[in-house]
């Protein structure tokens, strides 16, 4: 219990530094900072103490994604982002299978289960690398974070059938995987055809839609976009200028709690950083398929695309459930984290990139 309080101690500390401390993509950092801390402390903090940290700290970075979106006018889930994380999911499938299965080493099921794994787009780290370059119109922000939103039921989808790649496992209905399932979609559903007239109502149904998604396991992300766009009219001007300071203090502990599950020291095999080489490589493809087919002009597209490459929060669950079926091996966790880190640090190159190029 020490040791996570240490962990969750140092993701608060470090989110009152000013969100430009360094030059480099922040949430990479932060990830790279919790693997240390698991080094430096010698063990695995307490589990139950880091996810609640972790899932605050995610919500509340996607409750001002939501806000922002409101302000925008633009709906949390749209039939545009819903349509190109539908078509970037099927192309990585296809072309990381393929690529993963020209290594001899790697069987049918593991590579399946790491290319599922690579499938979400982060919408919290998203959030993170496009906000310094602006949120406003032409910049792709709404058709990302919709994206992400879609790619969050792909995620919450994929772990219900989790288990069938396991030895012997079979499909559990009653499992908490397919209870979440279950869960989000009424929560979306509500959330976007429940729209009460009295401003009571509208709490009434927030509340209610946000406990029985919190105690179904409904993710943290999609809870947080919702619930910031549908409260985003009612918030007091002091809670919005409190709100930049919070979403910068609170985030920081995912990032962290995410990077402390990191063996730094597997980082080093051949193997790991192949595997984690070729899901790249089938990602890059699967967004410039995004690119080419968005609608709007070439640096809207270029933005979406690039916006679309960072894997984190979904991922990394969906990964953490395969290590503990003994789908995957440690060794394919940690192409996965590199495949988390990598694409972080590659997103934010090319938006940065885009925005030069402006």
């Amino acid at each position: 219990m020490v040791e996570a309080v240490v962990v969750i101690l140092v993701g608060l500390a470090i989110g009152t530094v000013p969100p430009r401390w360094l030059r480099l993509p922040e949430p990479m950092v932060l990830l790279f900072i919790g693997a240390l801390l698991r080094v430096l402390l010698g063990v695995h903090a307490n589990g139950d103490a880091f996810k609640v940290a972790a899932y605050i700290g995610l919500f509340a970075l996607l409750f001002g994604v939501g806000v922002e979106l409101s302000d925008l006018g633009h709906r949390p889930l749209t039939p545009l982002g819903l349509g190109l994380a539908s078509m970037g999911a099927i192309v990585l499938t296809g072309l990381g299978l393929v690529a993963l299965l020209t290594l001899d080493t790697t069987p049918i099921r593991v590579a399946l289960a790491i290319v599922l794994s690579s499938i979400p787009t982060s919408a919290g780290i998203a959030a993170r690398l496009i906000r310094p370059h602006g949120t406003g119109e032409g910049s792709g922000y709404a058709t990302i974070i919709s994206a992400a939103v879609a790619d969050d039921f792909f995620g919450i989808t994929l772990l219900v059938l989790a288990p069938l790649l396991a030895v012997g496992a079979t499909l559990d209905l009653t499992s908490s995987p397919a209870i979440a399932l279950v869960a989000s979609v009424i929560v979306v559903v509500a959330m976007l055809l429940i729209r009460p007239n009295s401003v009571p109502l509208k709490l009434v149904k927030l509340c209610v839609l946000t406990i029985a998604g919190i105690v179904s396991g409904v993710s943290a992300a999609l809870l947080g976009v919702f619930d910031g766009h549908e409260t985003a009219s009612h918030l007091p001007k002091k809670f919005r200028r409190w709100l930049p300071t919070l979403e910068r203090l609170l985030p920081t502990m995912f990032f962290i709690v995410a990077g402390y599950d990191i063996r730094l020291g597997l980082f080093a095999h051949t193997s790991v950083l192949l595997s984690a080489a070729l899901i790249i490589a089938a990602l890059l493809i699967s967004r410039l398929a995004i690119t080419v087919v968005a609608p709007d002009d070439l640096r809207v597209r270029l933005a979406v695309g690039a916006g679309m490459i960072a894997r984190g929060e979904v991922t990394i669950a969906m990964a953490l459930v395969f290590l503990q079926s003994h789908v995957i091996s440690s060794s394919n966790y940690a192409s996965l984290m590199v495949v988390v880190l990598a694409s972080t640090a590659l997103s934010a190159l090319t938006l940065r990139l885009n925005r030069l190029g402006r």
